[in-house]
């Protein structure tokens, strides 16, 4: 089975195929091509909208968040880095905002848990398993991308092996794999949740994992979509609930377009607000194919499939071949809980960042044992060449006594000692899974934000004043703060990096 190709004008029909999700999200942001937006809606809508109808359990709700998810593709499609996991991104943030749809129900009290699907909507089969289908939608959101997907397709889109292995561009037989890991390891999460394989047996059979999308919901949808998109008012063509479920009418007359300069869209008490980064003068331009759209230079780095870029990374910490391997998820590092290094292990930029920058890491938690002290996990930790040699972090951590946590803080060296400017915990959960961390820097305001998951909003930590200087050190690892006896296990998934100057790196054209 070859590799799906595409034409270079874009006619996936050259190549005897249907298009590429990517190629029709392009289509619909650059042309506002209204049949391409439909062709993803007919292709993942079904089990998008079945995924809200088992979360939310009520019909109106599971459409607005429907029309939310779709919505949220539109406002980030820049986001989505790999182009073919459109479905598994839908998933994650259909169930993020079908959880968020049933917390406002909750708060507001206007039904009951049991009583919010109808007779017509549900079976009484249905009825005894909406604990087992939720479930199976949340441990499903918190497998690996690479493990995900081919769930997706396979089981829940009704796509063929071969059909599959065409949509995310692999060999059959490393399709075969991973959908045969993924089974094995979502069948081991339901377990430890309490349901017997033979119910999950019967539940992935069953032909309920879909729902036809109602003709009426698809035409909002496609409008609210192409309002999104064009800058026009939102109020007139999004409810107000769907619109409370992205984030508040804030978002009124926003666009998702290409050319908005934009760094960062987060939440943080409920309020949005946009990061636009200028440019300082006299940068040198960055390489053709590397400079954003506000100026910066961008460098994007996965280490999924066993990938390790030695122009751009170096390895950090003590004996590092000792504790980290690649692997297809990313590149692994366990630290054992007996006489491991008590200093991080992991990666770090070869070269000094100068100016703005903006970074995003994401990582994934396997296990973090409960520290005697201090904290454990992983971090994002800069360093710069400044008179008081500021350090700065953040990271997902395990904490002694709050547990999982986001960590973050500042070091400074004053005289002879080192010594903490300030530390912030704030408590998160889930103990494992996927976690994202982000840094911003305008000036000398670091600015600090991490999130649950592959999608979904960031928490905004922390603001406040640190240096202009360059980062003379950015390290990506494993971190057990100091102490030897502490054991981790973890995988650094992709990094990216925003920033006006890399010292001395000249990107070779990937």
């Amino acid at each position: 089975m070859g590799i799906r190709t595409v034409d270079p004008k874009g006619n996936a029909e050259a190549a005897g195929e249907p298009p590429a999700d990517g190629l029709l999200l392009e289509q619909f942001i650059r042309r506002g091509d209204g049949d391409a937006f439909a062709a993803l809606m007919k292709r993942h809508g079904p089990y998008v909208l079945g995924v809200c109808r088992r979360v939310t359990r009520h019909p109106q709700d599971a459409e607005d968040v429907f029309q939310a998810c779709f919505l949220e593709l539109v406002r980030k499609a820049r986001s989505i880095r790999r182009r073919g996991s459109v479905a598994g991104w839908l998933q994650c943030v259909a169930v993020r905002l079908a959880r968020k749809a049933r917390a406002r129900q909750t708060r507001l009290h206007q039904r009951e848990v049991s009583g919010e699907m109808n007779e017509a909507a549900v079976s009484p089969e249905d009825i005894s398993w909406r604990e087992v289908r939720q479930i199976l939608e949340e441990q499903l959101a918190r497998l690996p991308e690479d493990l995900r997907l081919p769930l997706i397709l396979c089981l829940f889109e009704g796509q063929t092996q071969e059909e599959a292995a065409q949509y995310l561009e692999v060999n059959p037989r490393t399709l075969r794999d991973r959908l045969h890991r993924g089974r094995e390891l979502l069948r081991s999460r339901m377990s430890r949740r309490g349901i017997a394989l033979s119910v999950l047996g019967v539940l992935l059979s069953g032909g309920s994992t879909q729902a036809a999308v109602p003709a009426s919901l698809t035409q909002a949808t496609l409008h609210g979509a192409t309002a999104l998109a064009t800058k026009a008012p939102l109020a007139a063509a999004i409810p107000s609930s769907v619109l409370g479920l992205m984030g508040s009418s804030v978002f009124a007359g926003w666009a998702a377009l290409p050319a908005l300069v934009l760094g960062l869209v987060l939440i943080g008490g409920g309020v949005y607000v946009a990061w636009h980064r200028p440019a300082r003068p006299g940068v040198a331009p960055a390489p053709a194919g590397t400079q954003t759209a506000n100026g910066l230079r961008n460098v994007y780095r996965s280490f999924r499939g066993k990938q390790f870029d030695a122009d751009f990374f170096q390895w950090s910490g003590p004996n590092p071949e000792t504790y980290v391997r690649r692997e297809d998820e990313g590149l692994r590092i366990k630290l054992p809980p007996e006489k491991g290094p008590a200093l991080p292990v992991g990666v770090k930029l070869r070269y000094p960042v100068r100016g703005d920058f903006d970074l995003e890491a994401t990582l994934e938690l396997i296990h973090v044992a409960k520290p005697e002290r201090w904290t454990a996990g992983v971090t994002v930790y800069v360093f710069m060449d400044s008179a008081e040699l500021d350090g700065f972090w953040v990271g997902k951590m395990k904490e002694s006594s709050l547990g999982p946590i986001f960590h973050l803080g500042q070091r400074i060296k004053s005289r002879p000692e080192r010594a903490n400017k300030f530390i912030k915990m704030v408590t998160t959960s889930p103990e494992t899974g996927l976690a994202r961390l982000r840094m911003v820097r305008q000036g000398s305001r670091f600015s600090m934000f991490a999130g649950e998951g592959a999608a979904g909003d960031y928490l905004h930590l922390e603001t406040c004043d640190v240096s202009t200087a360059d980062l003379q050190i950015v390290r990506f690892a494993a971190d057990p703060v100091e102490v030897s006896n502490v054991a981790i296990d973890a995988r650094l998934i992709d990094f990216s990096i925003s920033a006006q100057e890399f010292v001395g790196y000249d990107p070779k054209p990937r």
